[in-house]
Protein backbone atom coordinates (compact mmCIF):
# COMPACT_ATOMS: atom_id res chain seq x y z
CA UNK A 1 0.00 0.00 0.00
CA UNK A 2 2.23 2.27 0.79
CA UNK A 3 4.50 1.72 -2.83
CA UNK A 4 1.00 2.43 -4.32
CA UNK A 5 0.61 5.26 -2.22
CA UNK A 6 3.89 7.09 -3.07
CA UNK A 7 2.55 7.28 -6.73
CA UNK A 8 5.58 6.06 -8.52
CA UNK A 9 3.49 4.14 -10.78
CA UNK A 10 1.66 7.92 -11.92
CA UNK A 11 5.32 9.03 -12.76
CA UNK A 12 6.34 6.19 -14.71
CA UNK A 13 2.49 6.32 -16.75
CA UNK A 14 2.23 2.41 -15.87
CA UNK A 15 -1.51 0.85 -14.69
CA UNK A 16 -2.47 -0.50 -11.31
CA UNK A 17 -5.21 -2.91 -11.31
CA UNK A 18 -6.87 -3.60 -8.22
CA UNK A 19 -8.71 -7.35 -7.85
CA UNK A 20 -10.21 -9.21 -5.05
CA UNK A 21 -13.44 -10.05 -3.72
CA UNK A 22 -16.35 -7.95 -3.29
CA UNK A 23 -16.51 -5.74 0.11
CA UNK A 24 -12.56 -5.53 0.20
CA UNK A 25 -11.94 -1.99 -0.20
CA UNK A 26 -10.91 -1.95 -4.08
CA UNK A 27 -13.09 1.28 -5.03
CA UNK A 28 -12.27 3.07 -1.80
CA UNK A 29 -8.17 2.36 -2.04
CA UNK A 30 -8.99 3.58 -5.51
CA UNK A 31 -10.31 6.57 -4.81
CA UNK A 32 -7.60 7.16 -2.45
CA UNK A 33 -4.91 6.74 -4.83
CA UNK A 34 -7.01 9.26 -7.68
CA UNK A 35 -7.22 11.31 -4.48
CA UNK A 36 -3.25 11.50 -3.75
CA UNK A 37 -2.85 11.91 -7.78
CA UNK A 38 -4.98 15.16 -7.61
CA UNK A 39 -2.96 16.56 -5.13
CA UNK A 40 0.14 16.39 -6.73
CA UNK A 41 -1.59 17.72 -9.72
CA UNK A 42 -2.44 14.93 -12.03
CA UNK A 43 -5.82 15.40 -13.80
CA UNK A 44 -8.14 12.49 -12.58
CA UNK A 45 -11.38 11.09 -14.28
CA UNK A 46 -13.71 8.45 -11.99
CA UNK A 47 -15.99 6.44 -13.44
CA UNK A 48 -17.64 3.05 -13.69
CA UNK A 49 -16.91 0.93 -16.17
CA UNK A 50 -20.36 0.41 -17.51
CA UNK A 51 -21.08 3.89 -17.86
CA UNK A 52 -18.09 4.87 -19.30
CA UNK A 53 -18.53 1.37 -21.98
CA UNK A 54 -22.47 3.02 -22.42
CA UNK A 55 -20.70 6.52 -23.33
CA UNK A 56 -18.85 4.90 -26.22
CA UNK A 57 -21.44 2.63 -27.95
CA UNK A 58 -23.10 6.25 -27.44
CA UNK A 59 -20.52 7.41 -29.82
CA UNK A 60 -20.95 5.17 -32.43
CA UNK A 61 -24.70 5.93 -32.62
CA UNK A 62 -24.25 9.41 -32.86
CA UNK A 63 -21.01 9.32 -35.14
CA UNK A 64 -19.00 11.80 -31.67
CA UNK A 65 -16.84 8.53 -30.78
CA UNK A 66 -13.37 9.85 -31.76
CA UNK A 67 -14.32 12.87 -29.62
CA UNK A 68 -15.56 10.75 -26.70
CA UNK A 69 -12.48 8.52 -26.64
CA UNK A 70 -9.89 11.60 -26.72
CA UNK A 71 -12.12 12.58 -23.63
CA UNK A 72 -11.35 9.41 -21.75
CA UNK A 73 -7.52 9.08 -23.25
CA UNK A 74 -6.85 13.20 -21.89
CA UNK A 75 -6.80 12.56 -17.98
CA UNK A 76 -3.21 11.82 -16.30
CA UNK A 77 -5.05 9.01 -14.14
CA UNK A 78 -8.58 7.21 -15.22
CA UNK A 79 -9.65 4.94 -12.76
CA UNK A 80 -12.15 2.42 -14.22
CA UNK A 81 -14.05 1.11 -11.10
CA UNK A 82 -15.89 -2.42 -11.14
CA UNK A 83 -14.59 -3.32 -13.77
CA UNK A 84 -15.05 -6.92 -15.50
CA UNK A 85 -18.11 -7.03 -12.87
CA UNK A 86 -20.15 -7.91 -16.28
CA UNK A 87 -19.54 -9.57 -19.63
CA UNK A 88 -18.69 -7.44 -22.22
CA UNK A 89 -19.96 -7.56 -25.57
CA UNK A 90 -17.60 -7.85 -28.66
CA UNK A 91 -17.82 -3.87 -29.36
CA UNK A 92 -18.01 -3.23 -25.64
CA UNK A 93 -14.38 -5.78 -25.71
CA UNK A 94 -13.12 -3.67 -28.79
CA UNK A 95 -13.86 -0.09 -27.10
CA UNK A 96 -12.26 -0.93 -23.98
CA UNK A 97 -9.28 -2.52 -25.86
CA UNK A 98 -8.85 0.92 -28.14
CA UNK A 99 -8.96 3.24 -24.77
CA UNK A 100 -6.40 1.12 -23.12
CA UNK A 101 -4.02 1.11 -26.22
CA UNK A 102 -4.84 4.79 -26.71
CA UNK A 103 -3.84 5.45 -22.93
CA UNK A 104 -1.17 3.54 -22.82
CA UNK A 105 0.41 5.84 -25.98
CA UNK A 106 0.12 8.23 -24.53
CA UNK A 107 3.13 10.93 -22.84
Amino acid sequence: MRDLGALRWLHASESVILFGPVGVGKTHIAQALGHLAVRQGAHVRFAKTSRVLAELTGGHADRTWEKRIRELVRPDVLILDDFAMRQLSATQADDLYELVSERQGRP
